[in-house]
C-alpha cells in the first residue's frame, strides 16, 4: 500500500512540516476532534493553554476540554515544526492511555512517547524533503508495534459519528447507533475522552465552521447556516467560547494560511 493511503488507513491525518517566516507572532489552534503530536526541530515549542505555559521539544495534545478556549503556540523565526494529526483512536494507541488524560493544552511527549526524542533527531538532520515522508513512516512503525485497545470502541466510534455528522446528531441518535443508553454514551465518553457528547458536537461544529470559511463560503451568515448554527451570533458566541477570538478576529490571525483557498471579498466577512 502506498504511504498516504497507509496512513489514512492507520488514523494518520494531515503531516506536515513548516518553518515560521517573519517575527514571532501567536497561532490560535482550531478546535478539532482529532489528537496532534507537534515537534519542533529548533528551538523548542511554547505552549499557552488554561494560564499556564508548556516549554518542550515535542507535545502530544489531545481534545478541548469544557470551559476552555484552544491553545495558542508561539511561532518563532526560523522555527522549523513537524505536525502530524492522529484519530483519537490512533493516539489512544499511541500512547496507551485514555485521551481523557491529555487535553488540547498537552503533554510533554517524552512522558508518554519514548520514541519521540529520537525521532526529533532523525528529523532534524534530514533534508526539508524528506522529513514529512519519514514522519509519517515513523508514526505507522510504531502504530504497527502497538496493540489494540477495545475497550473505548463506543466512545471512539461515538466520535467519529459525531465528526461525519459535524455535530448535528442528537445525543439519543448518537447512543441508538452505538448500542447504548444516552446516559451511558456520556459516561464512558467522558471517561475514555474527557469529553461529552454535546460538547464534542460543538467542537465538530465549529470545525466544520473554519473548514468552509477557508473553501468558498462568502460570508460569515453562509458559514453559520451551513454549519448547524442557528444563526451568525450562535457562531460568534461559539468562536468566543471555544477560541476566545470573534471570526473575525480568528480570520484576521490566520488568513494568511488560507492560501491557495478560495477568499471572499474582505466586506463580506466584516458584516
Amino acid at each position: 500500500m502506498e504511504l498516504r493511503p497507509a496512513c489514512r488507513a492507520a488514523g494518520i491525518g494531515v503531516v506536515s512540516i513548516s518553518e515560521h517566516v517573519g517575527p514571532a507572532r501567536a497561532h490560535r489552534a482550531v478546535p478539532t476532534l482529532s489528537a496532534r503530536l507537534v515537534v519542533g526541530l529548533g528551538a523548542p515549542l511554547e505552549v499557552d493553554y488554561d494560564g499556564q505555559t508548556l516549554r518542550t521539544q515535542a507535545v502530544v495534545a489531545g481534545l478541548l476540554r469544557p470551559g476552555l478556549a484552544t491553545p495558542v503556540t508561539t511561532l518563532l523565526p526560523r522555527q522549523p515544526t513537524a505536525y502530524a494529526e492522529l484519530s483519537a483512536s490512533a493516539m489512544r494507541r499511541l500512547i496507551g492511555m485514555p485521551l481523557s488524560e491529555v487535553d488540547a493544552g498537552g503533554v510533554i511527549a517524552d512522558a508518554v512517547l519514548p520514541w519521540v526524542s529520537s525521532m526529533c533527531e532523525e528529523l532534524a538532520e534530514l533534508p526539508a524533503g524528506r522529513r514529512e515522508a519519514v514522519l509519517r513512516i515513523r508514526l505507522l512503525d510504531q502504530l504497527n508495534r502497538a496493540g489494540y485497545d477495545t475497550t473505548a470502541d463506543h466512545a471512539l466510534r461515538a466520535l467519529d459519528l459525531i465528526r461525519a455528522g459535524r455535530g448535528t446528531a442528537s445525543v439519543d441518535d448518537l447512543a441508538d447507533d452505538v448500542h447504548l443508553s444516552a446516559r451511558r454514551l456520556r459516561e464512558v465518553m467522558r471517561r475514555s475522552l474527557g469529553v461529552t457528547p454535546k460538547f464534542a458536537s460543538r467542537v465538530a461544529r465549529l470545525e466544520c465552521a473554519v473548514h468552509r470559511a477557508g473553501t468558498g463560503a462568502t460570508s460569515w451568515a453562509q458559514v453559520a447556516a451551513e454549519s448547524g448554527y442557528h444563526d451568525q451570533s450562535h457562531l460568534v458566541r461559539e468562536f468566543r467560547d471555544l477560541m476566545n477570538t470573534t471570526p473575525t478576529g480568528w480570520l484576521a490571525e490566520e488568513g494568511r494560511n488560507l492560501q491557495g483557498r478560495q477568499r471572499p471579498a474582505r466586506r463580506a466577512w466584516e458584516r
